[in-house]
């Protein structure tokens, strides 16, 4: 068997068949790692070698990683276990990693985890391997002519199995599924991964949990309390009866996940060790019958005060629903008040922009027609518009009401940073600029603030935008106010991905941009 990355720090192996797509996907984020002392051991598990030999070399991929890459072609496949077997076998690296094709790291996965795994394993000598934290993406696959695009829409949910907050993951609460993690977070010791024999074979599933059961029992693991890891699941899969190559991320309905799920556990020899599994069962009754004498106790305790809590609750009954009415009376009347004083939401004046120098106009996009979506951050809406904020994204919603002149788009927090962003990629005419109008309403009032943003990649973060170019604006209570920014066309032509910031005002509860109107023209030149 080839063997590559003697001598590297980091070994990453990556199991794929026939989804060229998602290996180029998961390539660009090992590509874009901070930390370099790595090798990739790319597993073609009886995929079509052709066309993933063909997909790499017409990718452009950096030098660099051309230069760390082994491809390793099976044919026949051997199963998604002893694809990574068989990829971390073939390494000669301190550590291993399992990026299957379809997940990716952030940039400072490796160099993280590294520096996490040297600062521990200095008092930690049983230490195994780390791990960061996961966010789970969903994301759709759509088919077009120049192949397969991928759509990411949004987080899922995780359970809170993936939250816990020890240093070390618990081997008792893992195995009994109240501790749970992904292949995609770790980095472990590879010598420590082939002494437990790593993922076993004959799973189709749950092998990660088989797996990782075994290794608790030798090994620490320890959490490095950052998101650094991303889990990507198509929004489709709970169709999959069939196991689509396109669509399978493994948590579909097709496979026998009783039969695995309780296979993955740490079992116990009964034939062999029959001594010991009789004491083990004595001393489990005795902890149980603890646990239920315990248990009535505590029962029969909440009982009794939960009697004389509803014996109180009746007697308050009365006096309390006296209170709750009386102050809905009152409410009634402020809130009666308040919508008399409030002020009146303006008609929105048309902007005076000639129509042939019109680059973008918002109500040309949604016409007659009401419109309302989810918005999640990063993704584009109303063909050039994207929000950029660094808290969680539940609750972003957005409605659109051409009869009102209204875009409304709904922010339960701001936090420490929150944009709408105006992209102004391909707007420009030859050698000209662009005059931004954008016209914003409040009842209550506010100032913000305008930048211009570009992308400005920096070896240390790979996704750096720099902002330039910052005013101060009032958006004036029950007021239209208008604010203009002129873009000149040389820093258009300059710049990549070029951007208007409206910044919102920070740790803002409930905040809701109200846009009235919103039109680019074309300047000859600014």
């Amino acid at each position: 068997m080839k063997t590559a990355g003697k001598g590297s720090t980091v070994g990453i192996v990556i199991r794929t068949k026939d989804r060229p797509f998602f290996v180029l996907r998961a390539l660009g984020s090992v590509a874009a790692q901070v930390f370099r002392d790595w090798q990739i051991m790319l597993v073609n598990d009886g995929g079509d070698a052709a066309e993933l030999d063909a997909a790499i070399a017409g990718a452009d991929l950096p030098q660099a990683l051309m230069d760390k890459l082994t491809r390793l072609h099976l044919d026949p496949g051997v199963g998604r276990s002893a694809a990574f077997n068989r990829g971390a076998q073939a390494l000669k690296t301190e550590f291993v990693t399992c990026l299957d094709d379809d997940d990716t790291w952030a940039p400072e996965f490796l160099s993280a985890l590294v520096g996490f795994y040297r600062e521990t394993a200095a008092q930690v000598p049983e230490l195994g391997g780390v791990l960061a934290r996961v966010t789970a993406l969903r994301e759709e696959l759509t088919e077009t002519p120049e192949g397969y695009e991928i759509k990411i829409i949004g987080e899922d949910n995780l359970p809170p199995a993936f939250r816990r907050s020890e240093f070390f993951i618990n081997p008792l609460a893992y195995a009994c599924y109240r501790q749970d993690l992904y292949p995609v977070q770790w980095m472990l010791r590879r010598e420590a991964v082939l002494e437990v024999g790593g993922f076993p074979e004959v799973f189709d599933v749950m092998e990660d949990r088989a797996f990782m059961n075994r290794f608790l029992m030798r090994y620490r693991l320890a959490l490095l309390d950052r998101p650094l890891a991303f889990h990507h699941r198509r929004v489709n899969r709970s169709t999959d009866k069939q196991r689509s190559v396109l669509l399978n991320t493994l948590d579909n309905p097709s496979y026998d996940w009783r039969l695995f799920a309780d296979l993955a556990r740490p079992g116990f020899d009964l034939a062999k060790r029959a001594t010991e599994a009789q004491l083990l069962r004595s001393v489990a009754a005795d902890l149980l019958a603890e646990v239920n004498y315990e248990t009535s106790a505590i029962w029969q305790k909440v009982h009794g005060e939960m009697r004389t809590l509803v014996t109180r609750l009746d007697a308050d009954k009365a006096e309390l629903l006296s209170q709750i009415s009386a102050q809905a009376e009152r409410a009634a009347t402020v809130d009666a008040r308040a919508q008399r004083e409030a002020p009146e939401e303006p008609e929105a004046p048309e902007l005076s922009v000639a129509p042939e120098k019109v680059a973008y106009d918002l109500w040309r996009l949604f016409e007659a027609h009401e419109h309302a979506q989810h918005v999640a951050p990063g993704v584009r809406f109303a063909e050039r518009l994207e929000l950029s904020r660094s808290a969680s994204q539940q609750g972003l919603l957005l409605h659109v009401s051409p009869a009102l002149r209204r875009f409304e788009l709904q922010i339960p927090e701001t936090r420490d940073w929150c944009a709408v962003e105006l992209a102004l990629d391909g707007l420009a005419l030859p050698g000209g600029g662009l005059r931004c109008h954008v016209q914003i309403w409040s009842p209550e009032g506010y100032l913000f603030e305008s930048a211009l943003t570009h992308f400005d990649p920096t070896p240390e973060d790979a996704t750096r935008h720099r902002l330039d170019g910052f005013q101060v604006h009032a958006c004036h209570a029950g007021l239209a106010s208008i604010i203009t920014r002129d873009i000149e066309a040389g820093w258009l032509e300059r710049v990549k991905r070029p951007k208007l910031s409206i910044i919102l005002p920070r740790y803002a509860q409930n905040f809701r941009f109200v846009c009235k109107n919103m039109v680019i023209e074309h300047l000859a030149s600014v």
